[in-house]
């Protein structure tokens, strides 16, 4: 059985691991930054799962989810249609299958929205402005 996957240098960043585990950060040095913020949902999608998909990255947490996260994004509003029984394919409405429940919940982990993950995650308060600094 593998191991858990390692965690993204941004996700330690929020959590403050990093701090208590300098190591960590140290062998995430040279990880790509992800600074572009999610793409707008795909042009193909139908207007529920637009709304869908900006319903989630509404509700995500500030400095997760990125461009290079914009396709799980999309996969996670499919599921979420399903889900929610909206998925609708020749004219059926389609269910999710427990598989896809599974999947769905572990994209909300990923992303940092469910409780227990919500609680590793700490956000540094920004800064306070200086009107005397450059």
């Amino acid at each position: 059985m593998a191991g858990r996957p390692a965690l993204p240098k941004n996700i330690h960043i929020l959590k403050g691991t990093g701090k208590k585990n300098p190591a960590r950060m140290k062998a995430r040095e040279n990880e790509p930054e992800n600074k572009s913020p999610v793409k707008p949902a795909p042009d193909y999608f139908s207007p529920v799962l637009v709304k869908l998909y900006n319903e989630i990255v509404g509700i995500s947490i500030d400095g997760v989810l990125g461009e290079a996260d914009s396709i799980a994004v999309e996969q996670a509003a499919i599921l979420l249609s399903k889900l929610r029984g909206l998925h609708i394919e020749d004219g059926e409405v389609v269910k999710a299958t427990i598989p896809e429940h599974n999947q769905f919940f572990k994209y909300l982990s990923q992303f940092g929205m469910l409780p227990s993950d919500r609680s590793k995650i700490q956000i540094a308060p920004k800064k306070k402005v200086n009107r005397f600094d450059d």
